[in-house]
């Protein structure tokens, strides 16, 4: 950037010089203010999170903070999570930058990992309209504007009025939305994502006019990012090009095209290792199994009239403005508010979890508001003018009085120690080491948080590797439509998974989701080793705690479970599981990525290993290979050659597919890194 004096237009946003964004100094002093303004009425909204751990069980916050505690290596190279889902990849646990970001602030500031994912949420919380004002001020020049689109998005909920999430009220309007969802609720990788769309939009749309390199690669970092956040980041992207692609030189809307998927591949590869073909297919496979999630032909029908209502607009816009700036403000604002309400009004959607949309709907109202009645206020009468911004002040002086009351109350201190959560995971811990359990709901959630124990639950439904460990975990929870058919099916479900032990929580406790349908099914039937606060954790029976197993051939399992309540499949594997007659098997890891199985038998035993199957693992027994199989319930299993005393070792390299991945990822840095050479020689 560089200071100059701009050109002289009339009514519309100006433009600047065709070889550079030039600001004058006059105009960058008041950007500057505004900027330091917007920054610290969101710091003065939210500043508890910096200074105090504020946990609410019912979110998701306890799985970021295991990611940042417990990544490791994982985020450098290919690493086996053996906490969730009875083991899955690390790269399939979460998006890694709010994770990795809680890690570095934990360690740079020395705070717990806690009130470093706090201090993640508060930074993205304050940025968003910072952004949000950056881009909208650079691309249209008019500093005023963007801030009062920044201030609007963050002292109000405009998509209450028009998607509510609750039965609508206008009052609603004017809540703290934004804040509850990160503080409260799941939405910091989401938010942080939408954080930086505003600046992809500013550089791809620079990339697109200038088309220099100088553009290119912050366009292709900042999409990366977005990506690495969250996969909605990934999402929000497309859309934006695609809006910003319909309204920039269209008449070389080839090279544009071309240009722009170019940059969005560049940034594919440098997160490749967390957005791998597989993962979207688990993504995709995740969401047809909830209702309202999954594409179908509804969603066609949606596809179609979002593009019916784009032509119309279209041709709207060709009559109301020529500036390409307000068309893109308008196509945005349609299509992220296409998303959620054709979901609710139509029960449609066209994307995965379309009500999350909400959050980027509401970034793309502020925009088009403010910047559609900019051209009647620029041509109303200066007292109007003034009087109307001190109406508007006024008003979001009042907000900030309301959101800055929200938040103190919704930020009060408090010890997640003496939680439930923390309770029923530290004691299992400590009297069941390395034993693998089942915990339910947000105790699960947040039994990583506070503990290393394994979990036969515990990841995000939204990606989970393996949808018959989540059909089995369905199972557990509502098993049968009788007492004894519910015990019996999720009996077969936790044994023919290697579980020792399984906490229910009752309707009077402090678990916040309550998941069984039948609390009292394990009473009298399973030994309770400890309760509190209506949370039992029962004993499963089992011959061992190992979870290797050597049974018969005829015992594994070889088709998956139809349903969560079948359980034909499991039941001659769970009697082998128990036989006394076959021999014992000890497992142990040794660390993430190994496997060590002994045991002690004649011929080609078959042994079962209660282990996520992955392409990555890979066995040895004698110094030699040994193929490593399939079963119907996505776990391991294989055969050696033994006489007599039979070691096997298993590692875990991640599988071609996500090493492939990983060297895809190092070569586009390593390509990132010698275009900034170029640039700067």
């Amino acid at each position: 950037m560089r200071l100059t004096e701009p050109a002289a237009v009339h009514h519309a946003p100006r433009s600047a010089p065709d070889d550079d964004i030039a600001i004058t100094r006059r105009e960058g002093l008041r950007a500057a203010a505004y900027a330091v303004a917007l920054v610290w009425i969101n710091f003065y909204i939210c500043r508890e999170l910096f200074s105090h751990p504020t946990a609410y069980m019912n979110s998701m916050h306890g799985f970021w903070i295991a990611l940042a505690k417990r990544g490791g290596a994982g985020w450098f190279q290919s690493t086996w999570w053996p906490y969730w889902d009875c083991g899955i990849p690390f790269e399939f646990t979460y998006a890694p930058l709010v994770p990795m970001g809680t890690a570095a602030w934990a360690a740079l500031a020395g705070v717990s990992h806690t009130l470093a994912f706090q201090s993640v949420s508060a930074i993205v919380y304050c940025l968003l309209p910072l952004t949000l004002f950056l881009m909208a001020w650079l691309l249209t020049r008019a500093p005023g504007a963007g801030f009062l689109a920044a201030l609007f998005y963050s002292l109000t909920a405009p998509t209450q009025l028009v998607v509510p999430d609750q039965p609508f009220s206008l009052q609603h309007f004017w809540d703290a939305r934004r804040l509850y969802l990160l503080t409260v609720w799941d939405d910091t990788p989401h938010a942080a994502a939408l954080a930086l769309l505003p600046l992809v939009i500013l550089f791809l749309a620079l990339s697109i006019r200038k088309r220099r390199f100088r553009y290119y690669i912050p366009t292709i970092i900042l999409i990366a990012l977005m990506a690495a956040a969250s996969q909605f980041g990934v999402v929000d992207a497309i859309l934006a090009a695609v809006c910003l692609l319909f309204v920039l030189r269209r008449r070389d809307y080839r090279r544009n095209i071309a240009l722009t998927v170019a940059l969005g591949a560049f940034a594919y590869a440098l997160v490749a290792p967390f957005l791998s073909p597989s993962l979207w297919s688990a993504i995709s496979a995740a969401s047809e199994t909830k209702p309202g999630e999954g594409l179908s032909l509804g969603s066609v029908t949606s596809i179609a009239i979002v593009a019916l209502g784009w032509a119309i607009l279209w041709q709207c816009l060709r009559r109301w403005t020529h500036d390409w700036r307000l068309r893109f403000f308008a196509l945005f604002a349609y299509l992220t508010s296409s998303v959620p309400a054709l979901a609710a009004w139509l029960n449609r959607p066209f994307l995965p979890q379309p009500g999350r949309y909400k959050f980027e709907m509401e970034l793309a109202w502020a925009l088009l508001l403010v910047f559609a009645l900019r051209p009647w206020f620029q041509k109303a009468a200066r007292p109007i003018q003034v009087t109307l911004v001190c109406v508007l002040l006024a008003f979001a002086g009042e907000q900030i009085v309301s959101h800055r009351k929200f938040a103190k109350a919704l930020l009060e201190p408090r010890d997640d120690t003496q939680t439930i959560e923390a309770r029923a995971s530290l004691w299992v811990e400590q009297n069941l080491p390395g034993m693998r359990v089942m915990m339910p709901g947000s105790i699960g959630q947040w039994a990583n948080d506070f503990t290393a124990i394994p979990q036969f639950s515990g990841s995000s439904w939204s990606q989970a590797a393996s949808q018959i460990q989540q059909r089995g975990l369905e199972g557990i929870y509502n098993g049968g439509d009788t007492p004894e058919r519910d015990a019996r099916v999720s009996l077969a479900w936790l044994e023919a998974f290697g579980v020792g032990a399984v906490a229910v929580s009752g309707p009077k406790s402090q678990e916040i989701w309550k998941p069984y349908g039948r609390p009292s099914k394990f009473e009298g039937l399973l030994p309770v080793l400890w309760r509190a606060d209506d949370v039992a954790i029962y004993r499963v029976p089992q011959r061992t705690t190992s979870l290797a197993h050597v049974i018969p051939e005829t015992a594994i399992v070889t088709y998956p479970p139809a349903a969560p309540r079948d359980i034909a499949p499991m039941e001659n594997y769970v009697t082998a599981l128990e036989d006394p007659s076959l021999p014992a098997a000890v497992f142990e890891w040794e660390g993430s990525n190994r496997i060590r199985i002994r045991t002690n038998t004649m011929g080609r035993p078959t042994i079962s290993v209660q282990v996520g199957y992955h392409p990555g693992w890979h066995a040895r027994s004698g110094g030699a290979p040994l193929p490593i199989k399939r079963d119907g319930l996505g776990l391991m299993w294989l055969q050696p050659v033994c006489n007599g005393p039979c070691e096997v070792q298993l590692d875990y390299d991640g599988g071609w597919e996500l090493r492939l991945c990983r060297y895809l990822s190092y070569l586009a840095m390593a390509a990132l890194l010698g275009a900034v050479w170029f640039i700067r020689r």
